[in-house]
Protein backbone atom coordinates (compact mmCIF):
# COMPACT_ATOMS: atom_id res chain seq x y z
CA UNK A 1 0.00 0.00 0.00
CA UNK A 2 1.33 3.44 -0.95
CA UNK A 3 1.72 5.50 2.22
CA UNK A 4 1.63 8.63 0.08
CA UNK A 5 -2.00 7.88 -0.76
CA UNK A 6 -2.78 7.34 2.93
CA UNK A 7 -1.19 10.70 3.75
CA UNK A 8 -3.29 12.37 1.07
CA UNK A 9 -6.44 10.69 2.37
CA UNK A 10 -5.71 11.77 5.95
CA UNK A 11 -5.03 15.34 4.82
CA UNK A 12 -8.32 15.48 2.87
CA UNK A 13 -10.21 14.27 5.95
CA UNK A 14 -8.52 16.74 8.30
CA UNK A 15 -8.76 19.69 5.92
CA UNK A 16 -12.31 18.88 4.87
CA UNK A 17 -11.74 19.52 1.18
CA UNK A 18 -9.68 18.36 -1.79
CA UNK A 19 -8.50 21.87 -2.62
CA UNK A 20 -7.22 22.62 0.89
CA UNK A 21 -5.50 19.24 1.01
CA UNK A 22 -3.82 19.97 -2.31
CA UNK A 23 -2.61 23.31 -0.99
CA UNK A 24 -1.26 21.69 2.18
CA UNK A 25 0.52 18.91 0.27
CA UNK A 26 1.70 21.29 -2.47
CA UNK A 27 0.26 19.15 -5.26
CA UNK A 28 -2.58 19.74 -7.73
CA UNK A 29 -6.21 19.06 -6.86
CA UNK A 30 -6.53 16.48 -9.69
CA UNK A 31 -3.55 14.64 -8.20
CA UNK A 32 -5.36 14.49 -4.87
CA UNK A 33 -8.47 13.07 -6.55
CA UNK A 34 -6.40 10.45 -8.40
CA UNK A 35 -4.71 9.29 -5.20
CA UNK A 36 -8.02 8.98 -3.35
CA UNK A 37 -9.56 6.98 -6.22
CA UNK A 38 -6.49 4.73 -6.36
CA UNK A 39 -6.80 4.06 -2.62
CA UNK A 40 -10.52 3.29 -2.94
CA UNK A 41 -9.86 0.88 -5.84
CA UNK A 42 -7.12 -0.89 -3.89
CA UNK A 43 -9.27 -1.32 -0.78
CA UNK A 44 -12.50 -2.05 -2.63
CA UNK A 45 -14.52 0.48 -0.65
CA UNK A 46 -15.69 4.04 -1.07
CA UNK A 47 -14.04 6.08 1.65
CA UNK A 48 -15.64 9.50 1.28
CA UNK A 49 -19.16 10.72 0.63
CA UNK A 50 -19.15 13.86 -1.50
CA UNK A 51 -22.25 16.02 -1.14
CA UNK A 52 -21.65 19.31 -2.89
CA UNK A 53 -18.70 20.92 -1.17
CA UNK A 54 -19.08 18.84 1.98
CA UNK A 55 -17.12 15.65 2.62
CA UNK A 56 -17.92 12.96 5.17
CA UNK A 57 -16.33 9.63 6.00
CA UNK A 58 -18.09 6.40 5.10
CA UNK A 59 -17.96 3.51 7.57
CA UNK A 60 -14.99 2.10 5.66
CA UNK A 61 -13.40 5.55 5.54
CA UNK A 62 -13.57 5.83 9.33
CA UNK A 63 -11.70 2.53 9.70
CA UNK A 64 -9.09 3.49 7.11
CA UNK A 65 -8.57 6.91 8.71
CA UNK A 66 -7.86 5.30 12.09
CA UNK A 67 -5.34 2.85 10.65
CA UNK A 68 -3.80 5.49 8.40
CA UNK A 69 -2.92 7.55 11.47
CA UNK A 70 -1.23 4.55 13.04
CA UNK A 71 0.70 3.62 9.91
CA UNK A 72 1.88 7.16 9.25
CA UNK A 73 2.94 7.53 12.87
CA UNK A 74 5.05 4.38 12.56
CA UNK A 75 6.61 5.80 9.39
CA UNK A 76 7.48 9.03 11.27
CA UNK A 77 9.03 7.04 14.10
CA UNK A 78 11.08 4.98 11.65
CA UNK A 79 12.41 8.10 9.94
CA UNK A 80 13.15 9.66 13.33
CA UNK A 81 15.18 6.66 14.52
CA UNK A 82 17.09 6.41 11.25
CA UNK A 83 17.90 10.12 11.38
CA UNK A 84 19.30 9.63 14.87
CA UNK A 85 21.90 7.19 13.52
CA UNK A 86 23.85 10.01 11.94
CA UNK A 87 25.86 12.43 14.08
CA UNK A 88 25.64 15.50 11.85
CA UNK A 89 22.72 17.77 12.69
CA UNK A 90 21.57 19.77 9.68
CA UNK A 91 18.42 21.04 8.02
CA UNK A 92 15.74 23.67 8.55
CA UNK A 93 14.06 24.00 11.94
CA UNK A 94 10.77 25.92 12.18
CA UNK A 95 9.35 26.63 15.64
CA UNK A 96 6.13 28.51 16.41
CA UNK A 97 5.98 30.70 19.49
CA UNK A 98 3.54 32.96 21.26
CA UNK A 99 4.81 36.45 21.94
CA UNK A 100 5.48 35.77 25.63
CA UNK A 101 8.62 33.87 24.73
CA UNK A 102 8.98 34.69 21.06
CA UNK A 103 10.12 38.28 21.55
CA UNK A 104 13.00 37.65 23.94
CA UNK A 105 13.65 34.22 25.48
CA UNK A 106 13.32 31.93 22.47
CA UNK A 107 15.39 34.10 20.10
CA UNK A 108 18.30 33.70 22.53
CA UNK A 109 17.73 29.94 22.74
CA UNK A 110 17.50 29.69 18.94
CA UNK A 111 20.77 31.59 18.58
CA UNK A 112 22.49 29.26 21.08
CA UNK A 113 21.09 26.20 19.27
CA UNK A 114 22.40 27.58 15.98
CA UNK A 115 25.86 28.09 17.48
CA UNK A 116 25.84 24.50 18.69
CA UNK A 117 24.57 23.19 15.34
CA UNK A 118 25.82 25.62 12.66
CA UNK A 119 24.41 23.53 9.80
CA UNK A 120 20.84 24.15 11.01
CA UNK A 121 18.76 27.04 9.68
CA UNK A 122 16.33 28.24 12.35
CA UNK A 123 13.04 30.03 11.69
CA UNK A 124 10.97 31.35 14.61
CA UNK A 125 7.32 32.10 13.78
CA UNK A 126 5.82 34.47 16.40
CA UNK A 127 2.02 34.77 16.69
CA UNK A 128 -0.61 34.67 19.41
CA UNK A 129 -1.11 31.35 21.24
CA UNK A 130 -4.31 30.36 19.44
CA UNK A 131 -2.79 30.97 16.02
CA UNK A 132 0.27 28.85 16.86
CA UNK A 133 -1.95 26.00 18.10
CA UNK A 134 -4.09 26.22 14.98
CA UNK A 135 -1.04 26.01 12.72
CA UNK A 136 0.30 23.01 14.64
CA UNK A 137 -3.09 21.33 14.35
CA UNK A 138 -3.21 22.06 10.61
CA UNK A 139 0.26 20.59 10.13
CA UNK A 140 1.86 23.89 9.13
CA UNK A 141 4.11 23.77 12.20
CA UNK A 142 5.49 20.64 13.86
CA UNK A 143 6.40 22.26 17.18
CA UNK A 144 5.12 25.32 19.01
CA UNK A 145 5.56 26.98 22.40
CA UNK A 146 2.47 28.74 23.75
CA UNK A 147 1.16 30.46 26.86
CA UNK A 148 -2.25 28.75 26.87
CA UNK A 149 -2.87 24.99 26.81
CA UNK A 150 -6.11 24.61 24.88
CA UNK A 151 -8.47 21.70 25.50
CA UNK A 152 -8.17 19.92 22.15
CA UNK A 153 -7.82 16.18 21.63
CA UNK A 154 -5.74 16.77 18.52
CA UNK A 155 -2.95 18.51 20.46
CA UNK A 156 -0.52 17.42 23.18
CA UNK A 157 0.91 20.00 25.58
CA UNK A 158 3.98 19.61 27.81
CA UNK A 159 5.19 22.13 30.46
CA UNK A 160 8.02 24.28 29.15
CA UNK A 161 8.51 27.33 31.43
CA UNK A 162 6.76 29.02 34.36
CA UNK A 163 5.94 32.71 34.02
CA UNK A 164 4.45 35.44 36.21
CA UNK A 165 2.22 38.30 35.12
CA UNK A 166 2.98 41.79 36.44
CA UNK A 167 1.56 45.29 36.09
CA UNK A 168 3.91 47.68 34.32
CA UNK A 169 3.84 51.48 34.48
CA UNK A 170 6.21 54.39 33.80
CA UNK A 171 8.55 55.27 36.70
CA UNK A 172 6.65 58.54 37.37
CA UNK A 173 3.22 56.85 37.57
CA UNK A 174 1.35 57.22 40.93
CA UNK A 175 1.42 53.42 41.37
CA UNK A 176 5.15 53.18 40.73
CA UNK A 177 6.04 53.40 44.42
CA UNK A 178 3.86 50.43 45.34
CA UNK A 179 5.14 46.89 45.75
CA UNK A 180 1.89 45.22 44.75
CA UNK A 181 -1.50 46.14 43.32
CA UNK A 182 -4.94 44.49 43.43
CA UNK A 183 -6.70 43.81 40.14
CA UNK A 184 -9.75 45.70 41.36
CA UNK A 185 -7.66 48.89 41.52
CA UNK A 186 -7.09 48.76 37.77
CA UNK A 187 -10.70 49.80 37.21
CA UNK A 188 -9.52 53.35 37.95
CA UNK A 189 -6.49 53.28 35.62
CA UNK A 190 -6.33 53.58 31.81
CA UNK A 191 -5.73 49.93 30.97
CA UNK A 192 -4.12 48.64 27.79
CA UNK A 193 -5.15 45.16 26.64
CA UNK A 194 -3.51 42.79 24.21
CA UNK A 195 -5.64 41.46 21.39
CA UNK A 196 -8.00 38.55 21.91
CA UNK A 197 -6.26 35.22 21.44
CA UNK A 198 -3.11 36.23 23.31
CA UNK A 199 -2.06 34.09 26.26
CA UNK A 200 -1.66 37.04 28.64
CA UNK A 201 -5.16 38.30 27.91
CA UNK A 202 -6.65 34.83 28.47
CA UNK A 203 -4.95 34.55 31.88
CA UNK A 204 -5.97 38.09 32.85
CA UNK A 205 -9.61 37.54 31.87
CA UNK A 206 -9.72 34.29 33.85
CA UNK A 207 -8.28 36.05 36.92
CA UNK A 208 -10.86 38.83 36.57
CA UNK A 209 -13.72 36.32 36.32
CA UNK A 210 -12.50 34.63 39.49
CA UNK A 211 -13.03 37.99 41.22
CA UNK A 212 -16.46 38.56 39.69
CA UNK A 213 -15.15 41.08 37.15
CA UNK A 214 -15.06 41.39 33.37
CA UNK A 215 -12.90 43.46 31.05
CA UNK A 216 -15.91 45.73 30.55
CA UNK A 217 -15.63 46.63 34.25
CA UNK A 218 -12.14 47.96 33.61
CA UNK A 219 -11.19 51.36 32.22
CA UNK A 220 -9.92 49.96 28.91
CA UNK A 221 -8.13 52.76 27.11
CA UNK A 222 -6.93 50.76 24.10
CA UNK A 223 -6.79 47.24 22.69
CA UNK A 224 -3.57 46.78 20.76
CA UNK A 225 -1.67 43.96 19.11
CA UNK A 226 0.61 41.86 21.23
CA UNK A 227 3.19 42.45 23.95
CA UNK A 228 5.47 44.83 22.05
CA UNK A 229 2.49 47.06 21.17
CA UNK A 230 1.18 47.44 24.72
CA UNK A 231 4.70 47.81 26.11
CA UNK A 232 5.41 50.67 23.70
CA UNK A 233 2.14 52.36 24.67
CA UNK A 234 3.04 52.16 28.36
CA UNK A 235 6.46 53.64 27.61
CA UNK A 236 4.64 56.51 25.86
CA UNK A 237 2.49 57.14 28.97
CA UNK A 238 -0.83 56.02 27.46
CA UNK A 239 -1.72 53.78 30.40
CA UNK A 240 -0.74 50.64 32.29
CA UNK A 241 -0.91 47.00 31.28
CA UNK A 242 -0.64 43.46 32.59
CA UNK A 243 2.19 41.61 30.88
CA UNK A 244 4.66 38.76 31.21
CA UNK A 245 7.55 39.57 33.54
CA UNK A 246 9.84 37.89 31.00
CA UNK A 247 8.83 40.45 28.37
CA UNK A 248 9.93 43.52 30.34
CA UNK A 249 13.09 42.39 32.14
CA UNK A 250 15.31 44.67 30.03
CA UNK A 251 13.15 47.80 30.37
CA UNK A 252 12.79 47.28 34.13
CA UNK A 253 16.56 46.77 34.54
CA UNK A 254 17.19 49.97 32.57
CA UNK A 255 14.73 51.92 34.76
CA UNK A 256 12.37 52.77 31.89
CA UNK A 257 9.48 50.80 33.41
CA UNK A 258 8.49 49.53 36.85
CA UNK A 259 6.98 46.08 37.36
CA UNK A 260 4.46 45.72 40.20
CA UNK A 261 3.33 42.43 41.68
CA UNK A 262 -0.36 41.66 41.27
CA UNK A 263 -2.13 40.29 44.34
CA UNK A 264 -4.13 37.11 44.26
CA UNK A 265 -4.05 33.69 42.59
CA UNK A 266 -4.33 32.98 38.89
CA UNK A 267 -1.80 35.57 37.73
CA UNK A 268 0.92 33.17 36.69
CA UNK A 269 1.03 30.73 33.82
CA UNK A 270 3.02 27.90 32.36
CA UNK A 271 4.30 28.01 28.83
CA UNK A 272 3.82 24.70 27.05
CA UNK A 273 5.34 23.02 24.06
CA UNK A 274 2.63 21.81 21.69
CA UNK A 275 2.59 19.11 19.02
CA UNK A 276 -0.06 17.10 17.26
CA UNK A 277 -1.49 14.03 18.96
CA UNK A 278 -0.11 10.73 17.63
CA UNK A 279 2.65 12.56 15.77
CA UNK A 280 6.22 11.92 16.91
CA UNK A 281 8.49 14.93 16.60
CA UNK A 282 11.13 14.56 13.91
CA UNK A 283 14.78 14.77 14.84
CA UNK A 284 15.42 18.52 14.66
CA UNK A 285 12.37 19.70 16.68
CA UNK A 286 13.00 16.96 19.26
CA UNK A 287 16.65 18.00 19.62
CA UNK A 288 15.67 21.65 19.90
CA UNK A 289 13.06 20.95 22.58
CA UNK A 290 15.60 19.02 24.66
CA UNK A 291 18.20 21.76 24.13
CA UNK A 292 15.75 24.53 25.09
CA UNK A 293 14.69 22.79 28.29
CA UNK A 294 18.31 22.42 29.36
CA UNK A 295 19.11 26.03 28.43
CA UNK A 296 16.12 27.41 30.33
CA UNK A 297 16.38 24.94 33.18
CA UNK A 298 12.99 23.25 32.83
CA UNK A 299 12.54 19.60 33.73
CA UNK A 300 10.26 17.72 31.36
CA UNK A 301 6.87 16.75 32.80
CA UNK A 302 4.13 14.37 31.71
CA UNK A 303 2.29 15.43 28.56
CA UNK A 304 -1.42 16.04 28.43
CA UNK A 305 -3.86 16.29 25.59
Amino acid sequence: MDLKNLLTFRTVVEKGSFSLAAEQLEISQPAVSLQIRALERLLGHRLLDRRGRRLSLTEAGTIVYRHANRMLTIEDELAHELDAIGHRVAGRLVVGSSTGLGEDVLPRVCAAFRRTHPDVTVSLVVQDSQSVCRRVLDGELELGVVGVALAHRGLVFEPFLHDELVLIAPPDHPLAGRERVRLEELAHEPLLLQQEGSGVRAVLEAALRARGLRTRDMNVAMELGLQQSVKSAVLDGVGVTVISRLAVEREVAEGRLVALELEGPGLARDFHSVRRTNRTLSRLPALFLEFAREAIGTDPAPARA
